[in-house]
């Protein structure tokens, strides 16, 4: 998931520790292995003991009720765990979550109003990662000069917590992408140069060269191609024949080629692109989209 919200690239959201007692919660998701994450889920409420650690439990099982569409079932999971007497912080989950199945079940007035709420409930109750989730959902939905606004709201919360500022690389990723479908292309490409430096400063290499392609992606849009292909090119080198993301870079390598001129190549690299997808185990099927793209760019010429 390049994008939190899963509009580009390919996710890499690729948790594979195991609750071992602590509260963290993002270790137990894996949105490419949902049955996974679920059963991780139903352990971690099953091993706690404290109320308000069952609480956030119910909170995100809850959240995978709605992800697998069985609204209703979540709305129970939230009433049980606002039925235990949650703290401000919990409260402001509980929130958050209702907000979210709103939005999964297409009440997007409501949730607008929900994500709203959260943000403030959990401002007050200082827990900041809950308010940046808040403020991420409201910002995926907004329009980019709002979600400009947001953004900005969520980088002096992290200046005032600085071990949530990995919460601003989805920020920049998916107000980066909103940029761009707005044709405002530059800017676009600012952030994703600033996703990029962030990941960078956090030592979050995958993440860093998926924002690396995204602004080939955007230099290729200004015209700067020589740009965009050096980019690719140290990205090649450094990913290596085995590595993360390669696929990413010989896809917007093939579109490269396309745009200027170089159908061999092009072909070239759209094949290897998809024989990597394919090895990942993505297919046609999931992603209809980008593998038609993709067989259109390695079309023989004539």
């Amino acid at each position: 998931m390049v994008r939190s919200d899963g509009r580009a690239g390919l996710p890499f959201n690729q948790f594979e520790q195991t609750w071992a007692g602590c509260m963290d919660i993002d270790a137990l998701w894996d949105f490419d292995d949902l049955p996974a994450s679920k059963a991780r889920l139903e352990a971690a409420l099953a091993a706690a003991t404290a109320p308000q650690d069952q609480a956030i439990w119910l909170t995100q099982l809850a959240r995978m009720a709605g992800l697998e569409g069985d609204f209703t079932q979540g709305e129970l999971l939230l009433d049980q765990a606002e039925a235990i007497g949650p703290t401000a912080a919990t409260t402001a989950r509980i929130t958050l979550e209702r907000a979210r199945l709103a939005r999964e079940e297409g009440r997007s007035a409501m949730a607008a109003t929900g994500f709203h709420q959260a943000a403030g409930q959990a401002r007050a109750a200082a827990a900041t990662d809950v308010a940046l989730d808040a403020l991420h959902m409201q910002a995926i939905a907004a329009p980019p000069a709002v979600a400009r606004a947001i953004v900005d709201q969520a980088e002096r919360l992290t200046r005032e917590a600085p071990s949530q500022r990995h919460w601003l690389g989805p920020f920049y990723n998916n107000l980066g992408w909103a940029l761009f479908e707005a044709g405002e292309i530059a800017d676009a490409l600012e952030m994703f140069n600033r996703d990029k430096a962030l990941r960078r400063s956090l030592g979050a290499e995958n993440e860093r060269r998926v924002a690396g392609v995204n602004a080939a992606k955007m230099l290729r849009y200004l015209g700067r191609n020589a740009e965009a292909l050096d980019q690719l090119q140290r990205l090649v080198v450094e990913i290596g024949p085995q590595g993360f993301g390669l696929g990413l870079v010989f896809e917007e390598r093939a579109e490269l080629a396309f745009a200027t001129g170089k159908p061999e190549e092009a072909r070239h690299y759209a094949d290897e692109a998809r024989r990597l997808f394919e090895a990942r185990g993505m297919s046609a099927d999931q992603h209809p989209s980008r593998f038609a793209r993709l067989s259109h760019l390695a079309e023989p010429t004539g």
